[in-house]
């Protein structure tokens, strides 16, 4: 094991010293499990690396997908509706097993 693997090991020891389920990481840990991640991605597994620095494959994956996170809402502008003759236009919500759909 190389030098920076057991730092990150021990530095992940110290953060969770009296946690050994559900372990927490800093940001700093992340960053640098995902770093690692990036220069070791071509010539081993998710697996492999997860292993080697000391941590859940699931969380591993879950960090390198957030490092391309997209936000989680976009903005919409919600106008009342108009007619031809100035009146409201008539609106149908329909609750279905998907959600509520709206027509109109």
């Amino acid at each position: 094991m190389d030098q920076a693997l057991t730092t990150f090991r021990e530095a992940a020891d110290r953060e969770n010293l009296h946690r050994r389920v559900r372990r927490r990481y800093s940001a700093t840990l992340r960053q640098q499990a995902v770093e690692d991640w990036q220069q070791r991605r071509h010539h081993e597994g998710v697996r492999a690396i997860a292993a080697a620095l000391g941590m859940s494959v699931t969380t591993l994956q879950r960090w390198t997908r957030g490092s391309a996170a997209r936000p989680r809402f976009r903005r919409v502008e919600v106008r009342p509706p108009v007619t031809a003759a100035g009146g409201p236009m008539p609106m149908v919500i329909t609750l279905t097993a998907d959600g509520p759909r709206v027509e109109g």
